[in-house]
């Protein structure tokens, strides 16, 4: 374990000084939302820790970032983001996977500061992004690798998202709402509100660049989604999951729609879903 943020050196006058280690991302294969919030997170932690970030490009995109619609290639992908690269005969002190500090903290806002988050969205808007209409309120649905691995602790009732969708109706009676996803039409059937319309399979980057720009979005228990949460200037609602919610966030729970969340009917609904996909398979 590294103990010091810097390295004590001594030069010809005898003087003391500290070089900052340098710090770095790196090793991962899985999808673009749990890459991009890595990498979020390693940059808010080498600030907080004084480190030189030294960024290494994305490599591998895995299969989940790469939608049932259009994918998008680890350099595109690296274009979108804006992060700028470093020399590559940069030396790096330390390398992780992830912060596992910012990630599991219960306080990631002691991390993702007002200075950080600019910094993200200079990035981010450094580089060229998909024009979108306007969209009021975004909600991210997670399916795809939910539903093909059963992950429960991932997956959220479609009873529930009619109880938030009742809820922003009631509040924003004016405002459209998109729902973000994949699959097909018909796996929504049992959604129901006003001023509904789905945007199903589209490109990862129109999809997050529309998550980024909504004037409101309603995250899923999901890195892509936090990590567009993050980059939001806007109004943010959160569904509860491990990564914790930054200060500034709405959390949906039972005071905010009037109900708690059924884990034992969300679990029913997944494994239908499951059965479904497969007999159809």
């Amino acid at each position: 374990m590294q103990l010091n943020s810097n390295i004590m050196v001594s030069d010809s006058s005898n003087s003391n000084s500290f070089i900052p280690l340098n710090y770095t991302i790196a090793g991962r294969d899985d999808g673009f939302g749990a890459q991009y919030q890595a990498l979020m997170s390693g940059i808010a932690y080498s600030k907080f820790k004084n480190y030189n970030y030294i960024h290494t490009p994305l490599y591998i995109v895995g299969a989940s970032a790469k939608s049932s619609g259009h994918g998008a290639s680890a350099t595109e992908l690296n274009d979108f983001i804006g992060i700028p690269n470093y020399p590559s005969k940069c030396n790096i002190d330390i390398t992780e996977v992830h912060s596992e500090y910012v990630h599991s903290s219960n306080n990631p806002s002691k991390y993702y500061t007002d200075s950080i988050i600019t910094l993200l969205r200079n990035y981010y808007y450094s580089t060229s992004k998909p024009v979108i209409g306007n969209i009021d309120i975004a909600i991210h649905i997670r399916r795809g690798d939910v539903i093909l691995e059963m992950l429960e602790a991932r997956y959220t009732s479609l009873s529930y998202y009619n109880k938030i969708i009742k809820f922003l109706n009631y509040k924003y009676p004016l405002y459209n709402i998109v729902i973000f996803s994949e699959g097909n039409i018909k796996d929504f059937n049992k959604l129901n509100g006003k001023n509904i319309s789905f945007k199903l399979n589209k490109s990862i980057t129109e999809t997050f660049h529309s998550l980024v720009s909504a004037k409101i979005l309603v995250m899923a228990k999901s890195s892509f989604s936090y990590s567009a949460a993050i980059l939001n200037s806007n109004e943010i609602y959160y569904i509860n999951f491990w990564h914790k919610p930054l200060k500034q966030w709405k959390i949906i729970n039972k005071e905010l729609i009037g109900v708690e969340y059924d884990k034992a009917e969300a679990a029913i609904e997944l494994k239908a879903a499951f059965a479904s996909y497969y007999s159809l398979s």
